[in-house]
């Protein structure tokens, strides 16, 4: 979606705009993404690592926290960040943390997570903004029912934010595709193909 807005927009000279069809998409992180992950709607340790990820990069970009203890339970104060260098193994990333958030996150990272303030609010409200525009071109969101890692809000927020801008989107629902015993890498396999079809299908 985001890629979508900037080539509409004229980002690339190379490239232009022909079609949306976005997948799976965490749209909205704080009223959807965030709430699942915490409320256990999702799978715990998927949750695990996108929060750990979400607040190492974060903090890198905004500031969010002065010391890793604040928001990570030890011992993952101490190792957590070093984890997301970009130079771990997906492995090594599931072995080097626990397997629910309430191991991982303070009571003040729960906190932050769960009533955004401050930096981590704007940091939000630029993240969300991905359906925030008018695409003028086709544009069909796809997902799948009881997606594991991506609650399924976020593609009912984003078609909703679309609407509002007068565009419709319809959402293309993919069943429960399964990949490796995940229903949202299943979406992936699942759409890639749905979308190839239906992109030879535009004039």
């Amino acid at each position: 979606m985001a890629l979508a807005r900037t080539l509409q927009a004229g980002g690339d000279r190379w490239f232009r705009l022909e079609a949306v069809a976005p997948v799976s998409g965490a749209y909205d992180f704080q009223y959807a993404e965030l709430p699942a992950l915490l409320d256990g709607s999702l799978d715990a340790k998927s949750s695990v690592l996108y929060t750990a990820y979400l607040l190492v990069a974060w903090n890198r970009l905004h500031h969010l926290y002065d010391s890793p203890g604040e928001v990570f339970q030890a011992p993952y104060d101490s190792t957590i960040e070093a984890l997301f260098d970009g130079s771990h193994t997906g492995q090594q990333l599931l072995a080097g943390t626990p397997d629910t958030l309430s191991a991982l996150l303070t009571p003040h990272g729960v906190d932050m997570l769960s009533h955004p303030t401050g930096r981590l609010a704007a940091a939000l409200r630029v993240a969300d903004s991905t359906c925030d525009w008018s695409p003028r071109v086709p544009i069909r969101l796809y997902d799948a029912g009881g997606d594991e890692q991506a609650a399924n809000a976020n593609t009912d927020h984003c078609e909703a934010s679309l609407r509002t801008h007068g565009v419709n989107a319809p959402v293309v629902d993919l069943g429960s595709p399964d990949y490796q015993g995940s229903r949202h890498l299943g979406s992936n396999v699942a759409a890639t193909a749905a979308i190839v079809r239906w992109f030879s299908q535009l004039p």
